[in-house]
């Protein structure tokens, strides 16, 4: 049996406009080692049974 996810925390103060800064800055100027991993795994094909 799976374990349950626990919640994301919520994030406030200095916290929270480190992590807004960041995916501004990561949305004019991706990272290249994201956007190779998000390429290959968008490559991969998965045999599912339907």
């Amino acid at each position: 049996m799976a374990k349950p996810i626990e919640p994301t925390p919520t994030l406030y103060g200095k916290d929270a406009v480190r992590f807004w800064r960041e995916v501004l800055r990561e949305q004019k100027h991706p990272s290249p080692a994201r956007l190779k991993l998000l390429d290959e795994a968008a490559k991969i094909k998965f045999k599912v049974k339907v």
